[in-house]
């Protein structure tokens, strides 16, 4: 099968092999694999910006068919339409773990960067962490639903967003963009999407036509915007999804007292210069949101069933393997929202 392959580390060292199948035990699935995403983690390892270990096979978002059923798995069959979450390799004994909390179980191996992942043709898979895709998602939305259920594990699960709440999301990139769709799901009765120049073109065009107020931070000031919509107190929940020192210093300023902020954006940096006084004056609520849980998986296959979520208009870029340089180099230049290699 073809494959798209981190072979070593360092800059660059990605390419498109010839690999085996793989081979699937008794208790796993082989999928085909259908529609895969391109995420930001996956930009990272190609600059060697991350931790994995190769040589891999990238990838961890995708959706397919279940080809192939090991011999004790129960439940699943050929021809199941999945979607699965890359928690793989969790230990399973630790005290994350045992409370429910496989994905941030330190000794974690998953999919794409810690063992083979499914920019390929076929995936294997264990059954626990399988999710069937309802009849009316298709398998290009449902490679989305990796994406989607880090942003309700956020902002609905963990932020717990009230109805009512005027939110601001700081960042307009696709994870940003399906915060906005979770927030509106929760009841929220004013969301902004924030972004940059670079943004205007594609990401902002977009989260207006999905219905969302925008606003470019580098010509308009959220902060006035904000006082004005909340008669001076303030947002009340801030998703800070751009990983940015001046973002995170903006949420801080612009979240109303008591407030809320939840935490996406990674920085890169090992330090930040950040107002911290100012977070502990206003006691802010200050939520950090790190991958997805089962349940999270589960309500946002529900909400892209209902059309409450919609992956497809956040959907740019579709590709195969061989042009993979030309994808990642276009959606880190901003030039696209999501992309897909269909394989």
């Amino acid at each position: 099968m073809r494959a798209l392959v981190k072979t070593k580390k360092g800059k660059g060292f990605i390419e498109v092999k010839e690999v085996a199948v793989p081979e699937y035990s008794s208790n796993e699935v082989l999928i085909k694999v259908k529609a895969a995403g391109i995420c930001g983690s996956d930009i990272h390892i190609w600059h060697d910006k991350m931790l994995y270990w190769p040589p891999v096979i990238m990838g961890h978002e995708f959706s397919g068919e279940i080809v192939e059923v090991g011999r004790n798995v129960t439940h699943w069959k050929k021809g199941d339409r999945v979607v699965a979450e890359p928690h793989t390799r969790a230990c399973g004994v630790c005290y994350l773990c045992r409370s429910g909390n496989i994905q941030i179980c330190p000794h974690k191996r998953s999919i794409g960067w810690g063992i083979d992942g499914v920019f390929a043709n076929y995936v294997k898979m264990p059954p626990h962490l399988l999710h069937r895709i309802s009849d009316n998602v298709s398998y290009e939305e449902a490679a989305l639903t990796e994406p989607t259920a880090i942003t309700v594990n956020c902002v609905l699960l963990t932020a717990k967003i009230q109805p009512g709440d005027i939110v601001v999301i700081e960042g307009a990139g696709p994870i940003g963009l399906l915060c906005a769709m979770a927030a509106r799901a929760g009841g929220a009765r004013e969301i902004i999407v924030t972004g940059v120049e670079r943004d205007e073109k594609i990401r902002l065009k977009t989260a207006k036509e999905l219905g969302f107020e925008t606003l470019n931070v580098e010509k308009k000031s959220i902060e006035e915007k904000v006082l004005d919509l909340s008669k001076g107190k303030g947002a009340d929940l801030v998703v800070e999804a751009a990983g940015t020192a001046s973002s995170i210093n903006t949420a801080i300023q612009i979240t109303k007292r008591r407030g809320k902020i939840a935490v996406l954006g990674l920085t890169g940096e090992t330090r930040v210069n950040i107002g911290w006084d100012d977070a502990v004056f206003k006691t802010l609520d200050i939520k950090f949101c790190f991958s997805s849980s089962f349940e999270s998986w589960e309500r946002s296959l529900i909400l892209m069933s209902k059309g409450i979520i919609k992956t497809s208009p956040l959907i740019t870029h579709t590709a195969n393997l061989e042009e993979w340089e030309k994808l990642f180099t276009d959606l880190e230049e901003g030039k696209g929202i999501k992309g897909l290699f269909i394989v």
